[in-house]
């Protein structure tokens, strides 16, 4: 997925069209996003190989999520249900940012537990981020979203139910990663707060799967950030269901 979508963009300036353009013109731009994105891909390369603790991925991750909001990829307004907004002190607008990042890349991690589960989801809620940028004319998101979701589709064809390719940590936390970044920098055109409500339906699954792990953990006093077999996916199988 990553090679396919690196391999993609770095066709782009060869174009001679008005992509080629958008791409030359928003580079730096888009350079903010794909770094720190990098780094998360190298990180769960580690990850697969050696293992990395719980402690270590939330490490890296508000690292990751430090550099996009340097970059200006933040959440540091909030709309008013009666007109206007709320602007967020910067320490706010930086926990925040970092929660959704590191909430989002985790929750991605979290569902990537049967064939075609994760890479699935996060085709959904790329193609909403892909819709919302259009809308928004933020052409540079667009361009991300848009190659981002032909690398995962042609991953997604080999990573149905019985798969032969997995996405491994390096896989999902690089796509979770990029679907939190993507979001974030898509709101910059518009209201925050609606520029995330919008992909958050379509993360529907892997937030409330988050949310839900995080509840089941604590009640059964196991540590927060551990597998287990409780998942929804699980759940499921459990009742009879099959992978598809």
């Amino acid at each position: 997925v990553y090679l396919a979508f690196i391999a993609a963009l770095l066709c782009v300036p060869f174009l001679g069209n008005m992509v080629s353009d958008i791409f030359r013109d928003n580079l730096p731009k888009m350079l903010a996003l794909l770094v720190p994105a990098t780094l998360m891909f190298g990180f769960g390369i580690y990850d697969d190989f050696r293992g990395a603790s719980a402690p270590q991925k939330v490490i890296v991750q508000t690292i990751a999520a430090a550099m996009i909001f340097a970059a200006g990829f933040r959440i540091e307004n909030i709309s008013s249900p009666f007109g206007g907004y709320w602007h967020l002190p910067v320490w706010v607008s930086f926990v925040l940012t970092a929660l959704w990042v590191v909430g989002i890349t985790n929750a991605f991690n979290l569902i990537d537990g049967i064939d075609g589960l994760a890479a699935g989801a996060s085709v959904f809620a790329l193609l909403s981020i892909l819709v919302f940028s259009v809308a928004q004319e933020n052409p540079e998101i667009s361009l991300l979203a848009v190659v981002l979701i032909g690398a995962v589709l042609g991953f997604l064809r080999f990573n149905f139910n019985p798969a032969t390719i997995f996405l491994g940590d390096s896989g999902s936390l690089f796509l979770g990663f990029m679907a939190a970044a993507l979001s974030l920098a898509g709101s910059q055109k518009g209201s925050t707060i609606v520029a995330i409500a919008i992909p958050l339906v379509s993360f529907g699954l892997p937030v409330t799967e988050a949310g839900l792990s995080l509840v089941r953990r604590f009640l059964s006093g196991q540590s927060l950030l551990a597998g287990d077999r409780g998942h929804i996916h699980h759940k499921l199988l459990q009742h009879g269901l099959t992978q598809r």
